[in-house]
């Protein structure tokens, strides 16, 4: 059953928790789509069940990190029902189409406005992490988060804050989640309906 389709009395238990922490990552796709489009993705870590990111690690290939573009197609299929098998949640923001000049850091911005007011008011989120990038880009990443809560948009305790891949193997999850949408906008299947009830997709036009 899917996350959507729980009971009203399991729902409440799930809000009465104190809140939990996501962690996002990026994909850009511009072939194989019917416009180019920049998706934002985030895992929402639950203490109450196994950590998904200790099982993806299996499919590490190369020391570091676990890319979704490094699987071979049997990979990702493996990949993906590993991640049906666990109750965690995800959500993933779709911003299309993209413009030619600057158009994949307007995106990411929108996404992440939309993204970062989803997780706390959907899943009761208040911190997210996303990989690390250059200091000027994760200063935009900052500054967007900052006009949201004076917006008010967003409550005066979200956080956001950056790591490096490397150090924080959670920031894999999104990775194949994003991936495996992105490959399935790109006609390929590679294990997205496996996962698919796991997942809330928004979408957005980052052209306004």
């Amino acid at each position: 059953m899917s996350r959507m389709l729980r009971s009203d009395a399991e729902a409440k238990r799930k809000a009465m928790r104190v809140s939990r922490i996501a962690y996002g990552d990026e994909s850009i796709r511009r072939t194989g789509v019917p416009e180019p489009m920049y998706l934002l993705g985030a895992y929402i870590a639950d203490d109450e069940w196994p950590d998904l990111a200790d099982a993806l690690s299996v499919y590490v290939r190369h020391a570091g990190k676990l890319h979704w573009r490094d699987h071979l197609p049997q990979t990702k299929l493996a990949v993906c029902r590993t991640i049906s098998g666990y109750d965690a949640s995800h959500l993933v923001v779709v911003a299309s189409p993209l413009i030619l000049d600057g158009g994949e850091e307007r995106a990411r911005q929108q996404a992440l406005f939309c993204l970062a007011v989803h997780l706390e008011d959907k899943f009761n989120v208040h911190a997210l992490v996303l990989e690390r990038r250059q200091r000027s880009q994760d200063n935009k990443d900052e500054n967007t988060i900052d006009v949201a809560r004076r917006s008010r948009v967003l409550t005066q305790e979200f956080r956001l804050t950056h790591r490096f891949g490397r150090d924080d193997k959670r920031l894999w999850v999104p990775d194949q989640v994003v991936g495996a949408l992105g490959d399935y906008a790109a006609g390929q299947d590679t294990g997205w309906q496996m996962i698919a009830d796991r997942v809330l997709v928004e979408k957005i036009d980052s052209r306004r």
